[in-house]
């Protein structure tokens, strides 16, 4: 069957298999898989394995045609294309992208696969993930979301050497030549510039998560739009009926929650001696937003309004439980959450809470009893452990993850941990970063200039608890 399968469904199967491999995976966390399990979870392997196999040669094969079709008697009369293959700098040169009146989607693919020899060429900043990771997550963007090839361009006009050391020179103050002047032609005439797409942490995100685990946990989705739309759904209701009877009305009510990125930004202030100094400076500048980036998100994942900034889950998961004492936290409250998750959430639900209210959870059972199961918590949590993505730190059955932004003292009215479905909770990132250029700063005793420059940047994205059900808050007394 997978033979006579078309591309564009071969890439469809593959996401439904990756799909149902992270389900298995989620549902059985921390456990061993069952004999039924573990036989769906190999045969999703091999036929993942046949799938790409199959994948890689009808491209091989689709490339031969392609290289056949330079051929004067294999083309069509009136179609022009070039006679070879774009390569090295010629990659980046849009004015050579092959077109064609009858065929749109030409122009499309080539821009498609000159961004992904942009991708295998890149220079990666260092970071917390590998180039190869990195390399993965923006071929991925490239097939999951760019549908009209706005992504690929991006990729090839940011991607280029010259861009690059354009970029670098413009932060340091330096000189352009003249090819880096139109490489750096293609952003903001008014002064801001794309980032290199390999020193963006909206396509390459370089946190390690070690106190936000939302990125991790979460529902993210990526866009290259300026908005996203859902559907949501409480399901159907089914019946039983006597003979002959007629069926009832059980159409779902539908919800469509609607996601707008919002601009978040961030300054950098920097001598101009530094720049010209510091060789590197763009790499690190880069890795110093990405720093702030995660520290604004793990408060505003936590606590944002949803005005103006994302939706926080504790302000979006609108169920709760509360402490069974006055400013206090009990065993019974741990379970309680759970009981009163809904049994639909509870096979994806993780906890969040900060580690002082883990270190007390921990201090429970000083004598080895059955308050709490023994294992629980007695290694690390979910998100700072020594293997990452290891799912067997957990608190009564579910993963435990640290938010350092949350509440580290139990107090009357405040909220000490969440249990919940996070794959609720969505985060929209608009791909794309960009800089402005400040190129002298004042100072403040009589507005002169202060030898400083300034990196301005900017960024859009934000997040919204799409069923307010699916988590339940403890609060305290």
């Amino acid at each position: 069957m997978a033979t006579a399968m078309t591309p564009e469904e071969i890439q469809a199967r593959l996401d439904e298999i990756r799909g149902r491999l992270k389900d298995i995976d989620t549902e059985y966390a921390g456990k061993a898989l069952t004999e039924e399990a573990r036989g769906e979870f190999e045969d999703l392997v091999s036929e993942r394995e046949e799938m790409e196999r199959l994948d890689k040669e009808l491209r091989a094969r689709r490339e031969q045609i392609e290289v056949a079709s330079v051929k004067e008697t294999s083309r069509e009369a009136g179609f022009q294309i070039k006679k070879e293959r774009a390569r090295g700098s010629e990659v980046y040169d849009l004015s050579t992208v092959r077109s064609s009146v009858n065929n749109p989607e030409e122009a499309h693919r080539e821009m498609r696969d000159r961004a992904k020899y942009a991708i295998e060429q890149g220079n990666y900043a260092a970071g917390s993930v590998s180039k190869e990771d990195a390399q993965d997550n923006a071929e991925r963007l490239l097939e999951k979301i760019d549908k009209n090839g706005v992504l690929a361009r991006r990729f090839l006009e940011t991607g280029s050497p010259d861009y690059e050391r354009a970029f670098g020179k413009v932060i340091a103050g330096a000189p352009l030549s003249d090819s880096e002047t139109r490489a750096l032609s293609t952003s903001d005439s008014s002064g801001g510039y794309n980032i290199p797409f390999t020193l963006d942490p909206t396509v390459i995100h370089t946190s390690s998560h070690s106190v936000n685990p939302f990125r991790s946990i979460s529902r993210v989705v990526q866009v290259v739009t300026d908005n996203w739309n859902g559907v949501t759904s409480a399901g159907v209701t089914a019946r039983y009926t006597t003979e002959a009877d007629e069926v009832g009305d059980n159409a779902p009510s539908f919800g469509q929650p609607s996601i707008h990125p919002e601009r978040a930004d961030c300054f950098v202030p920097y001598s101009i001696e530094l720049g010209q100094d510091w060789s590197g400076l763009q790499s690190e500048l880069t890795m110093m937003v990405q720093e702030a980036k995660d520290d604004l998100e793990a408060t505003k994942f936590a606590f944002g309004t949803g005005t103006d900034q994302p939706q926080g889950v504790l302000i979006g998961g609108t169920a709760s439980v509360t402490t069974s004492g006055t400013a206090a936290l009990a065993v019974g409250d741990i379970f309680l959450a759970e009981e009163a998750l809904a049994p639909r959430h509870r096979s994806r639900a993780q906890w969040v809470a900060n580690r002082s209210i883990y270190n007390r959870i921990r201090q429970f059972d000083t004598n080895g009893g059955a308050n709490l199961w023994t294992e629980n918590l007695q290694v690390g949590l979910a998100n700072n452990g020594p293997t990452p993505g290891n799912t067997g730190y957990n608190l009564i059955g579910y993963q435990a993850n640290e938010l350092s932004t949350m509440g580290t003292t139990v107090a009357t009215g405040g909220t000490v941990a969440v249990l919940g479905d996070f794959s609720k909770y969505v985060i929209v990132d608009r791909i794309g970063m960009s800089v402005e250029i400040v190129p002298h700063l004042f100072a403040t005793a009589n507005n002169r200039p202060s030898g400083s420059r300034g990196l301005f940047a900017f960024w859009r994205n934000s997040a919204e608890v799409v069923d307010p059900l699916a988590f339940r808050k403890i609060i305290t007394r």
